[in-house]
């Protein structure tokens, strides 16, 4: 049985049956660095071996399971940035035994790979058997051709994941955008909320979060564009993300006010982008200081539309 599970853009295949140009990394977020090295991908049918785990998560550096995009998602941005084929490789702890060199077989014998083209810090198989050195020497003897990446740079420094991270960290949405190439975005189900923003004339449309594995933004309230997925129509909104401290609820979650919109959204799925950070959620002395600020806040989203 295969390790790979194998995608194209018309959906799932069995196998590959051409050479191809293979290149190997979590490609979490499929960023602007990410897409960067896709296109150098040459000498065979471009393709993507990504992993349906994260390692970091699999390797107890990270607690949890938090990524940049949703499995789905992450399919549709690779196939998107012009690779043909997807292989999803499951990353366990028996494949994170396996050295470079038995991975290079395994994908030369199951992708047909004909070009290994490496990230330029890119490096993998396992640490503590480290075989990665040897890889030219395999690559001679199976006929691969490797190759090393060009770095993308912005600012001066690489895109990276966890650049993207930090700046999501400090709740600045307008530069993990410009790392992405696109607005960061959460998606969601509408549900029955606290009800709290109705009785202030600010009603909201309350998302669901507890099923995404998507690394949130920094507690706060955004300027945010919502819609449903694949829908081009959007509509501009000012949403807390977090706690309701002025009313003692310390339940997070993420409540949008959607600017001159009269629909029903319950029940529905919405995706939410964040464009913009106005300020920290804070507990505020009355209702009406609250009010006054939303108010204000409301003035800043206008500006959007």
């Amino acid at each position: 049985m295969s390790l790979f599970s194998l995608y194209t853009a018309s959906g799932p295949v069995k196998a590959i049956r051409e050479e191809t140009a293979v290149t190997l990394g979590v490609f979490d977020g499929v960023h602007r660095g990410h897409r960067a090295l896709l296109r150098q991908l040459e000498g065979g049918a471009p393709t993507a071996v990504t992993l349906a785990s994260h390692p970091s998560f699999v390797l107890g550096r990270r607690g949890s399971e938090d990524w940049l995009d949703e499995e789905q998602e992450h399919l549709r941005l690779l196939l998107a940035a012009g690779v043909k084929y997807v292989a999803v490789m499951p990353f366990t702890d028996e494949v994170a035994r396996l050295t470079a060199c038995q991975l290079t077989r395994l994908m030369h014998n199951e992708l047909h790979m004909r070009t290994l083209l490496l990230g330029y810090d890119g490096r993998f198989g396992s640490r503590q058997d480290d075989d990665f050195a040897l890889l030219p020497q395999l690559a001679d003897e199976l006929g691969i051709m490797l190759k090393h990446g060009r770095p993308y740079l912005l600012d001066g420094d690489p895109v990276s994941s966890s650049r993207i991270r930090r700046a999501l960290g400090e709740g600045n949405v307008e530069e993990a955008a410009t790392l992405l190439g696109r607005p960061y975005s959460v998606g969601g189900t509408v549900q029955h909320g606290r009800g709290v923003g109705h009785t202030l004339g600010f009603p909201t449309a309350n998302i669901d979060l507890a099923h995404s594995r998507k690394t949130l933004p920094t507690e706060g309230v955004y300027i945010v564009r919502i819609g449903t997925p694949g829908a081009h129509l959007r509509h501009i909104g000012m949403a807390n993300l977090g706690t309701a401290p002025t009313y003692g609820i310390e339940q997070r979650m993420l409540e949008v006010h959607l600017l001159d919109y009269s629909g029903d959204l319950y029940d529905k799925a919405v995706e939410v982008e964040f464009l913009h950070r106005l300020r920290d959620t804070r507990r505020f002395d009355s209702r009406e200081a609250l009010q006054r600020q939303l108010e204000n806040d409301l003035q800043q989203a206008r500006q959007w539309l």
